[in-house]
């Protein structure tokens, strides 16, 4: 049995399958280049790493895993026929349906066929005389084309900080971006979450409220933004359908491809008690449009930056119960958008709960992972109880 297994694999190493295309990575990105590649007559391999289509809809499964862009700006334009039968159920739709999206224009354009799933792609390598790529995967298989897409996206490899210790620990440990299909159950558990990006700031208002404790250990506070998701309307469905054309049109002349423009004035040229008006309106709509909707000046000017910038910093002082909380959750460091901008629902009420605790690892750096915790330069936070079983996020 093994010596059969060996030569089949020598087989598979030794064979070299051909395409006019190989795209790598069947996320939102792939599927619309196997689309589009197919469309033109190439023969074309699809290779994805995962077990199913998505890229990051697949992968990213964490609790309140959504999108911060509209959801009626995010999907494809390239078929009429498939905007008027997909509805929308959220403004900023979730990780499951967007998850059910994909595989439904998988399906749709019969995408499957093309593509090779749990193939994870370990070299490409341009043969200059025979002007073809040669791509080897990790079971040894070989293929080779003229074109090779690399449809790997941009925010899709794994940041592990190299924590000492990090292999140690005993309880149950996750990565959000490989989070498991099978739901994660908080219920009474002692968990901690290490960052507060765009990831932390979807996640942990939700399991804030299922866990027996929840330790936050924050290195950057980032300036965040109230989403403002709500359900899509019959009305307001009918209304996507008839204006998809207007919708795509303006995604293509806005800022990085949303549905929002930066206003053409200057903020320091209103008198403080307008530009402050303007502020208001601004944090009261849903989406990027306090980031990329704002004034012009905002983003090139320090004064006006900073302007703005305390306005958001009063948002959050006022969430805040406790002021010391409040003060480590407060950017100081950075100008307002000269990071992402993440979009939150009720994550600053999260540290208004008898069970939440922030701890601030630029004041108290982590030293290493721990058996049972995480030990910190002041502290060793213990993530075992009788009671309550240990969960390690990062």
């Amino acid at each position: 049995m093994t010596d059969s297994i060996q030569k089949a694999s020598d087989a598979q190493s030794r064979r070299v399958d051909n395409f006019d295309a190989i795209v790598i990575g069947a996320g939102v990105s792939g599927l619309y280049q196997l689309y589009r590649l197919r469309e033109l007559g190439l023969s074309v391999r699809c290779l994805e790493d995962g077990g199913g289509v998505g890229g990051t809809w697949y992968w990213n499964r964490y609790p309140g895993c959504r999108f911060d862009s509209e959801s009626e700006s995010y999907g494809y334009s390239f078929s009429k026929e498939l905007l008027q039968e997909w509805d929308w159920k959220e403004h900023y739709s979730g990780q499951p349906e967007n998850e059910r999206y994909l595989n439904y224009v998988a399906d749709k354009f019969d995408l499957r066929r093309d593509i090779q799933f749990n193939s994870r792609v370990t070299s490409a390598v341009f043969d200059e005389r025979a002007n073809q790529w040669e791509v080897r995967l990790e079971s040894g298989q070989r293929m080779r084309a003229q074109f090779v897409v690399a449809a790997v996206g941009i925010l899709s490899a794994r940041n592990i900080p190299p924590f000492e210790g990090v292999d140690s620990f005993k309880g149950e440990s996750f990565h959000t971006s490989r989070w498991p299909k099978e739901k994660v159950d908080f219920t009474g558990k002692r968990v901690a979450v290490i960052g507060t990006g765009a990831t932390a700031v979807q996640m942990i208002p939700i399991i804030a409220k299922e866990v027996g404790h929840l330790t936050v250990f924050q290195r950057t506070a980032n300036y965040t933004a109230p989403l403002r998701n709500s359900l899509v309307s019959d009305e307001t469905q009918r209304r996507f359908k008839a204006t998809y054309p207007e919708i795509h049109k303006r995604c293509k002349e806005t800022t990085g491809g949303f549905l929002h423009d930066f206003d053409r004035r200057a903020a320091l040229d209103l008198p403080r008690e307008e530009r402050r008006a303007v502020y208001e309106q601004l944090w009261a709509l849903p989406g990027f449009g306090k980031w990329l909707g704002n004034f012009r000046d905002i983003m090139t000017d320090r004064v006006a930056n900073e302007d703005f910038a305390e306005f958001v910093r009063e948002k959050i002082r006022a969430r805040v119960k406790d002021p010391v909380v409040a003060e480590k959750l407060v950017p100081k460091d950075h100008p307002f958008g000269s990071k992402r901008v993440p979009l939150e629902t009720e994550y600053y009420e999260a540290y208004n709960r008898d069970n939440v605790l922030l701890v601030d690892i630029k004041e108290t750096p982590i030293e290493r992972i721990t058996l049972k915790g995480i030990k910190t330069s002041d502290r060793d936070t213990s993530l075992t109880s009788s009671s309550m079983p240990p969960v390690l996020m990062r």
